[in-house]
């Protein structure tokens, strides 16, 4: 497709992982490119501060990956802070959260190259550096999650997340698009990743444009700032 041309009278949502960003082996390895902050302030202005973040990350990781402040919808939209800074939240950690944790280090502990993420309302099983696990590590998250009733399993990019039921990024980006300054705008949003799928129709869905870095972008973060910045 034709990507679209930014104006004011768009409300902009992006992903960092894969989208702004390269992946990493871990999630603390990452480079943020330079400028790219300074980047998103200055759309941010020329948007009337349409801008927002929509990412799975901590709230902490995406003010010090990107800048303090911004917009945001955390952990995949369970902790959202609007413009005015204000940091809300309608979710609960699952029940077996600490259950899981202990497994999840248990596994960590035996298998190099597995990593473990604790968010305040879920769990990430990374296995990017042991990927030949992929298939054990499946097993025991689907096993996990089909004993609980109050949380669901996300799957992404070498990585498997236990998440509660509620929060995702579609409902985060319908949110923002109910108040200040995004009402009334066209939303656009971009992602990279199966979880980032519902924001993308949602965007759709709501009069706007959905991105995704492999089918529009050619696979490149790259080739996503570079659209910034035109």
């Amino acid at each position: 497709m034709t990507l679209p041309s930014l104006t004011p009278d768009h409300a902009l949502f992006l992903d960092i992982d894969g989208t702004l960003i390269d992946l990493a082996a871990t999630p603390d390895a990452v480079i943020v490119p330079p400028g790219l902050p300074e980047t998103l302030r200055d759309i941010q202005h020329r948007l009337g501060g349409a801008l927002a973040i929509l990412s799975g990350r901590k709230l902490t990781d995406i003010d010090h990956l990107l800048r303090p402040g911004l917009p945001c919808a955390a952990e995949h939209g369970m902790l959202l802070r609007i413009p005015d800074g204000t940091i809300t939240s309608t979710v609960q950690r699952p029940a077996a959260y600490e259950h899981w944790l202990k497994i999840f280090n248990r596994y960590a502990e035996a298998i190099p190259g597995i990593l473990v993420e604790e968010k305040q309302f879920s769990l990430v099983l990374h296995y990017r550096r042991a990927p030949e696990h992929e298939a054990e590590l499946q097993q025991l998250v689907t096993r996990l999650i089909a004993e609980s009733d109050d949380a669901v399993l996300l799957p992404a990019h070498c990585a498997f997340e236990l998440k509660p039921n509620a929060g995702n990024k579609a409902d985060a980006l319908a949110s923002f698009m109910q108040a200040a300054p995004f009402a009334g705008r066209i939303p656009i949003f971009i992602g990279d990743d199966v979880t980032d799928e519902p924001a993308i129709a949602k965007a759709i869905a709501l009069g706007g444009v959905g991105l995704h870095v492999a089918r529009d972008f050619g696979g490149k973060t790259e080739a996503v700032r570079a659209w910034l910045t035109a």
